[in-house]
């Protein structure tokens, strides 16, 4: 998901970069991105490519609010081409946004979920300049932005589902940042030569596999898995029993 580290923060200004096959016309697409709002009072715009024509532009952009909902806007340019839904929302948090088109359906999905999806919605998309933090050439953006995704095929429901748990970080893995964590940490830290060491309960019935921003870095059937060699960072950590060998009769 995700992280301080990694992401790339957007107040005020824009990122554009030129993408010479991003998906045109009424062509399927899937964009996914995580995105952690600064300011929530001012509208955010997220990300969009395309021309402001009618139904030439594919965008998203979370509207100013100043409350705990706020609606949630693709845009294609032109009320007719925008699908909107209202949603919960709450500033310096992250969340996954995901936005799926088929050639004839469009859906919007946050965390895995889906939210809304209209049928027979006109798209004709037309441009290669994609933005972030920008509705067509105005700027709007006080973000985080991270794990930005970009596919040419519309992905499904549970592709978009395991997508998100795949990336996201588990909660009693999110620690708040302070000069009183970071005092603790140091107090409490203890030098350690031994080698860490992942072990199953039952040996050769686990499979041991570490992700990092949605990646499979490790994975492993055997009894032990070292994580010693990881740099730090956060990861998710995934364990699945493996089929059970049948020993035949005599």
């Amino acid at each position: 998901m995700g992280t301080e580290k990694s992401a790339q923060r957007l107040a005020n200004k824009a990122l554009e970069a030129v993408i010479d096959n991003l998906p045109q016309g009424n062509s399927p697409r899937t964009i996914t991105v995580w995105v952690k709002m600064n300011d929530i009072a001012s509208p955010n715009y997220i990300w969009g490519y395309g021309s402001a024509f009618n139904a030439q532009y594919f965008g998203l952009l979370q509207q100013s609010t100043t409350t705990s909902n706020s609606d949630l806007n693709l845009a294609g340019w032109g009320t007719s081409n925008d699908l909107i839904v209202s949603v919960s929302l709450s500033k310096a948090r992250w969340y996954q946004y995901s936005i799926t088109f088929d050639g004839s359906v469009s859906k919007i999905y946050r965390n895995g979920e889906l939210l809304k999806y209209i049928k027979g919605m006109s798209r004709d998309t037309k441009g290669t300049i994609f933005r972030l933090g920008e509705i067509n050439t105005t700027i709007g953006i006080n973000a985080d932005f991270d794990d930005l995704k970009i596919y040419n095929v519309a992905l499904s429901d549970k592709e978009i589902y395991d997508l998100y748990n795949i990336s996201k970080q588990p909660a009693d893995m999110i620690v708040a940042d302070s000069k009183e964590n970071a005092a603790a940490k140091k107090e409490n830290e203890k030098p350690n030569l031994d080698t860490t060491i992942i072990k199953p309960v039952v040996a050769n019935t686990k499979k041991v596999e570490v992700f990092s921003q949605g990646q499979k870095i490790i994975s492993n059937n055997v009894q032990d898995i070292n994580i010693n060699q990881l740099p730090e960072g956060t990861y998710l950590l995934k364990i699945t029993n493996l089929p059970t060998k049948k020993i035949p009769a005599k």
